[in-house]
């Protein structure tokens, strides 16, 4: 069978993916969510459902079973395979994304499981469909079983409300101090089911339905034919539901559940009553019609399929949730809150604004902001309590690249309190002082003092002393630098361009004087001024991401620049390249937490896919578009070298990072977490480098670096408030090198695309030789 294609495939241009089977090699979710609301559903419906407000609280336990039990013969199965494991005549699970269903035929009753998360509020809806296909009448009991969260040491108690018509379970939040008591009245302790029919009976209890522990055999209930009507108390509660259902040949039966949680049980009759006067089929069209507008910022069609999918669709969807829910916590660094923006900034680039707005009221005076934060104001614990020195460097980056995305400069006129006084400052002075503070804040080889860690947490141990240094965030400070230079000289003023061109001068100098080792850059120099990540260690001697931005910053040029990228390709493997080489299998004091992490995995040694797009992006900026494109597609889950049937993901999401321990039989295998900075970076690098459709302070402007072979490609894409559609031809087979431009059919000499509100235009462009 074709490893591409043995679990699953996508259809209607990738926009939904089917997969043909209950049995996956893991877990093959699909995740839905809102504002303030979160849920997974897998290849069989199952897993947890989370409330983000007032705070995150995952408050089911991992299952939803439905079983169908037939009243002439007494035979009973699970219409979504599990727990039973029913084997069907016909099975598949598509997932969408608003929504995920499975649909199954068994004994001639096909039956449909379907589940959506509304736009707003904490719950989600399933619905289950029956259709008798068997030719002859059916009797058959529907019993659905949702596990509900267990209320710990304060206990829950759980039960039928005849009144309301819903199965609830309340629990008190567990606290510690007599005065945090208060402080949880407004969660939403209670959780709830129900069901849009009326039942026929009712369990509470997941000692009494299943009749034991174990929930993978057939169900009391089920042997009894009817749940027990008891309450529960002190225990697992469930909201189990049994429907009774009769069927004529053809006819078809519906039913709909809603699982949630809120603050009283007066607030779950009111939000019934809210849906029930929408309707389930105008909840559902909302979820559709939210996400076709979030789609609608870019669409691309490349001879690559699998990049078009993930472009269109599933990177839009995971950047969404990154972004919109702070990755579902609260704790946090501020480089994965603004590098989540500035891929939100592709979809919605005022709504990326706020988000990076806020997260510069953190600032100090003196131009430091802290990187790890409690975003609820809870307090510091954990990584917050160390001091990482790069945020600095991730305000100047990704607020460059917000205001390449709103085409103005108006951004940098906003005014914005210090976190530290009461004193407002523009955007623009925030930057400025973000760079003065990290170009200051050097050590004795002149580069970035690297504290607790740099982009890489787990390097704990060179710069705990304080006099460490970081050729990366070096690196990274200078492409920032001059990320931000245009922005000066638009606004006329040449004095802070000209101090800027110095000081990436001189840290460019410092980097180049100190940091070469012969065919890499190293890593940085600890606080006893020996140099990391040298040809001489043992163990982590090369470090991606000090040979990337070298790339990327410019501050590789000529013969090093070759070296550099040859570095660069040594660790490339089949599924991207490896984050260091060789991964620690001991504990190093030199650099700390890293050396111990397991090695293969994250940052020892995996690859780790956040860094594989920063390859990715220095491939562009030194022309190897054909190098660009491989790595993003050495990444996506649906890589041919590296297919489903061996990392072992659904090809819905790209993964935090492989496993990169060539002689494990885990090689290449997914982390299946789906929170990772690769996704922003990805939409970025493929959208405006690849590509080439790049937002500017000043316009829109094209120039791809492509693969030679790729003949032609389009792109739509909404830029401030004006719609371009752009076709890109190839005929000489050239990765670069734009020579005309027609814009709705005339020749356009300028560099920048023409731009007016509302207006639509057709823009082709032309790539070949300029010799």
């Amino acid at each position: 069978m074709n490893s591409m294609k043995q679990y699953g495939y996508f259809e209607e241009s990738g926009r939904r993916y089917v997969i043909t089977t209950p049995r996956t090699p893991a877990r093959w979710f699909n995740y839905l969510f809102n504002d303030t609301y979160y849920m997974e559903a897998g290849e069989t419906g199952q897993g947890s459902s989370v409330a983000f407000r007032p705070a995150n609280r995952t408050f089911t336990r991992g299952f939803r079973y439905f079983y169908l039990k037939d009243h002439e013969n007494g035979e009973v199965w699970c219409p979504a395979y599990q727990p039973l494991r029913t084997e069907m005549e016909a099975y598949s699970c598509t997932h969408s994304l608003g929504y995920t269903e499975i649909r199954s035929l068994y004994q001639g009753m096909e039956t449909v499981v379907h589940v959506f998360v509304p736009t707003e509020g904490q719950q989600e809806i399933w619905t289950v469909t029956l259709l008798n296909k068997s030719g002859k009448p059916r009797s058959v009991s529907l019993f659905s079983v949702f596990s509900l969260e267990n209320g710990g040491v304060m206990g829950s108690k759980c039960g039928y409300d005849e009144e309301a018509h819903v199965l609830a379970s309340f629990s008190f939040p567990y606290h510690v101090t007599y005065n945090d008591k208060e402080k949880c009245h407004d969660h939403t302790n209670w959780v709830y089911v129900y069901a849009d029919r009326k039942i026929d009976s009712w369990d509470a209890s997941q000692r009494r339905f299943f009749g034991g522990d174990d929930i993978r055999e057939l169900p009391a209930a089920l042997e009894n034919g009817r749940c027990s009507n008891k309450i529960a108390e002190a225990e697992n509660p469930v909201g189990a539901l049994q429907h009774i259902i009769s069927l004529e040949p053809g006819e078809e039966a519906v039913t709909r559940y809603v699982v949630g949680c809120a603050n009283s049980v007066a607030d779950i009759v009111q939000s019934r009553k809210a849906l029930t006067a929408k309707g389930y089929d105008r909840l559902l069209q909302e979820v559709e019609l939210l996400w076709e507008e979030r789609c609608s910022a870019f669409m691309v069609n490349t001879p690559d399929a699998d990049v078009d999918s993930f472009m269109n669709y599933w990177l839009k969807k995971q950047i969404v949730l990154q972004t919109r829910t702070n990755r579902m916590s609260n704790y946090c660094p501020i480089r994965n809150q603004l590098q989540d923006a500035l891929g939100y900034a592709l979809v919605d680039a005022p709504g990326a604004a706020e988000y990076m707005m806020s997260v510069l009221k953190g600032q100090q005076r003196n131009g430091f902001i802290k990187q790890w934060i409690m975003t609820d104001g809870s307090p510091p614990k954990n990584l917050c309590l160390l001091n990482h020195t790069d945020g600095p460097i991730w305000l100047l980056i990704c607020f460059a690249s917000l205001i390449n995305q709103s085409g103005s400069l108006d951004i940098l006129d906003r005014q914005l309190k210090y976190k530290d006084t009461d004193e407002t400052a523009s955007v623009y002075e925030h930057l400025l002082l973000a760079v003065d503070y990290m170009s200051h804040a050097t050590g004795a080889h002149g580069l970035c003092l690297m504290g607790d860690g740099d982009w890489n947490d787990p390097i704990n141990g060179p710069g705990r002393l304080g006099r460490g240094e970081s050729a990366w965030s070096t690196m990274a400070l200078v492409y920032a630098i001059r990320s931000i230079i245009p922005f000066c000289r638009m606004r006329g003023d040449e004095d802070h361009a000209a101090s800027l061109e110095a000081a990436a001068g001189k840290l460019e100098t410092a980097v180049n004087d100190t940091c070469w080792d012969g065919a890499w850059y190293v890593a940085g120099f600890d606080d006893f001024g020996d140099a990391f990540g040298t040809a001489k260690d043992e163990e982590g001697k090369l470090f991606l991401n000090t040979q990337t931005w070298a790339v990327m910053s410019g501050i590789a040029q000529g013969e090093r620049l070759i070296q550099c990228l040859a570095a660069i390709d040594s660790l490339d493997t089949p599924f991207g390249p490896k984050l260091l080489e060789p991964a620690f299998g001991q504990w190093n004091p030199k650099w700390g937490r890293i050396s111990i992490k397991l090695a293969g995995t994250t940052e020892n040694g995996s690859v780790y896919c956040h860094a594989s797009m920063f390859k990715a992006f220095a491939d562009c900026v030194a022309g190897r578009g054909q190098q660009a494109l491989e790595t993003i597609r050495r990444t996506l889950p649906t890589n041919p070298d590296n297919p489903p049937a061996v990392n072992q993901q659904v090809p819905t999401f790209v993964p935090n990072f492989y496993f990169g321990l060539e002689d494990s039989p885990n090689y290449g295998q997914s982390s299946h977490h789906h929170s990772t900075g690769t996704v922003g970076w990805m939409l970025w690098t493929t959208l405006e480098y690849v590509l080439g459709m790049r937002a500017t302070a000043r316009g829109l402007v094209v120039d791809p670096c492509i693969p030679q072979a790729w003949p032609e490609f389009t792109v739509e894409r909404r830029f401030r408030n004006a719609r371009y559609r752009i076709t890109v031809v190839n005929p000489h087979g050239v990765d670069k090198g734009v020579v005309k431009q027609e814009v709705d059919g005339q020749e356009w000499s300028g560099s920048v695309l023409p731009y007016e509100d509302g207006k639509e235009y057709k823009v082709t462009v032309h790539l070949g030789s300029k010799s």
